[in-house]
């Protein structure tokens, strides 16, 4: 069953490198492009996307290990999405302040 965080966090790396490769393209439909430059924000969310990967990572570890922690374990995918959106998205407000 670990094969599904595998398989996430996979996903999640192709978006990584979607957003490192993506210089000057919106991507991002919860952040405002207009406050800083769209390739300065890519890489602002790009590293903060790893997150989730290492979390996933992790889980499929563990997931591996011991098989009866794999239904708890899919709670962390949502909680770690959610908390690096949150993470880019009050990020992109301090890009804003600070110069290039």
């Amino acid at each position: 069953m670990s094969e599904v965080f595998l398989v996430i966090a996979l996903i999640l790396f192709g978006l990584v490198i979607l957003l490192t490769a993506a210089a000057d393209r919106k991507l991002l439909n919860f952040v405002d492009y207009d406050t800083a430059p769209a390739a300065r924000i890519n890489r602002h969310a790009a590293v903060r996307l790893l997150l989730p990967v290492c979390v996933n990572a992790g889980c499929a570890w563990a997931a591996a290990r011991h098989p009866e922690l794999t239904v708890p374990l899919l709670f962390l995918t949502p909680l770690s999405i959610l908390g690096t959106v949150i993470w880019i998205g009050t990020g992109v407000g301090r890009l804003q302040a600070t110069p290039s």
